[in-house]
């Protein structure tokens, strides 16, 4: 999700018709660094 507020109102949307949601999350960051 990208952390706005369209993402987690998207998210709610399907959970609520019924589909199956995960949310990832990763950070990201330079080796060595």
């Amino acid at each position: 999700m990208s952390g706005g507020v369209d993402s987690s109102v998207a998210a709610a949307l399907l959970a609520e018709r019924g589909h199956d949601v995960v949310g990832v999350w990763m950070r990201l960051t330079q080796a060595g660094g």
